[in-house]
């Protein structure tokens, strides 16, 4: 009875087993139970925080999220540097639009989409530029704030932050609208700083040609914006 004993508490500590003998069982499994149970419960919790989490944030793969709760439409974007050192009317632009070369910022979402995102949080386009106008006319619309958070930077920097506007005022993104004409021009414009007729969003300060009779440039701020194709999360927030 002895040597059966020796050798079965020797199989328990080989086993690495902490609940052997005759003593210790039937009281400590249903404990290891519970701790099992408990571990598994923890992990899943964890597993829905993160996939809530991931959710919420537009990525290369879901470049747009809309949030009706916050009334906000995120996209992703990346940094085209060049318009660190060159104008250009172009802030963001759809991959697949013709001007996506032209823009500061090059989205992954698309633009009639995100002109859909915009109209589901209730906001309503000014649908007033026209070709006729261009030149002539402000955008009108519902007012929006623009914010980014680059990669690797947990501050949130406004739109007068990230583009230098040298006239010096500020800029006011308003939900232009111009669905039709986006479908049919597939310029892929999202966000305009001149006041267009393509633009889903585009700036109320600025008519087009501004630019050129005023003599100011439009171009990405060196001091906040990063490296060329740094990712950025670009959240439209309804005011």
């Amino acid at each position: 009875m002895k040597k059966t004993w020796i050798a079965t508490l020797a199989l328990c500590l080989a086993l690495g087993l902490t609940a052997c003998g005759p003593k210790a069982e039937g009281n400590n499994a249903p404990a290891e139970e519970n701790k099992v149970e408990n571990a598994q419960a923890a992990n899943n919790a964890a597993q829905t925080e993160e996939a809530t989490e991931d959710a919420s944030v537009p990525t290369k793969e879901n470049p747009m999220v809309v949030d009706k709760e916050n009334n906000t439409v995120k996209i992703y974007a990346e940094v085209n540097e060049k318009y660190k050192d060159e104008s250009t009317m172009h802030m963001i632009v759809a991959r697949d639009g013709k001007e996506s070369n032209h823009a500061m910022f090059i989205s992954d979402a698309k633009a009639l989409e995100f002109h859909d995102a915009l109209e589901s949080l209730g906001l309503k386009a000014g649908n007033n530029m026209t070709k006729d106008n261009m030149g002539k006319a402000q955008v009108e619309g519902d007012a929006l704030d623009v914010s980014f958070q680059f990669d690797g930077n947990d501050k949130i920097f406004t739109v007068d932050e990230v583009v230098a506007d040298s006239s010096g005022q500020p800029i006011d993104i308003r939900f232009g609208g111009n669905y039709e004409f986006q479908e049919s021009a597939g310029t892929g414009c999202i966000s305009c700083l001149l006041s267009c007729p393509a633009g889903i969003t585009s700036n109320h300060t600025h008519k087009i040609g501004d630019d050129e009779k005023e003599n100011f440039t439009l171009m990405l701020n060196k001091d906040n914006v990063p490296a060329d194709k740094t990712p950025v999360i670009i959240t439209f927030a309804a005011k």
